[in-house]
């Protein structure tokens, strides 16, 4: 029978990446085997498990991100305190809630016509798009795809900011960032310019 994962554990990672006793590859490594059963399991509960088992990875992927600059802040030594299991149930919920945004937009726009879609004036309609955060993945820094998650999910700017230990100014950059770049890649391009033969 396998013993249950205490906040002690996550603690002994957290110190032994501080100190640089490991780096933080091989901090990511312990906290993956530490935490990946609770993740799958949280998500499976809520999706199906071929679901699960992709959006896992989108879990995975923000917490790489963040852990490669990670601040071992003091109020997060206390014997208590699981700041990573904390942050990874938070992005499970973005991710989850992205998926079913996702999901409910596929059920209303099918996949071939959403190729063919125009990007709106604001672009807030073409993000909603099915392929919307497919495309993020591809050419988003990691940065701007978890904000963006988050916003089209609807949350809160202060809430993301807050979750994310960054500042509201910047998830609005980094949202404005996201929109600029799948703006580029979903309006069509402009047609050149004829010149008026002269008579």
């Amino acid at each position: 029978m396998a013993r249950p994962v205490t906040a002690a554990h996550e603690q002994t990672i957290l110190r032994a990446r501080a100190t640089g006793e490991v780096s933080a590859d091989q901090g990511f490594e312990r906290l993956h085997a530490l935490y990946a059963p609770s993740v799958l399991a949280w998500l499976r509960l809520r999706v199906p498990r071929a679901d699960a088992e992709d959006l896992q990875q989108d879990v995975w992927m923000v917490l790489y991100d963040r852990w490669k600059r990670w601040e071992f802040r003091p109020e997060m030594e206390g014997p208590e305190a699981r700041p990573v299991l904390s942050f990874l149930f938070r992005t499970c919920h973005f991710v989850l809630r992205g998926h079913a945004r996702r999901a409910a937009v596929r059920a209303e726009q099918p996949l071939e016509a959403a190729g063919e879609a125009r990007a709106p004036q604001q672009g807030h309609s073409a993000l909603e798009l099915g392929r919307c955060l497919d495309l993020a993945r591809r050419i988003c820094p990691l940065e701007e795809q978890e904000v963006l998650a988050g916003k089209l999910a609807g949350i809160p700017a202060r809430e993301i900011a807050r979750s994310l230990a960054i500042s509201e100014a910047v998830v609005d950059h980094r949202f404005r960032s996201a929109i600029a770049r799948l703006k580029r890649r979903l309006e069509p391009p402009k047609a050149p310019a004829r010149r008026r033969a002269h008579a």
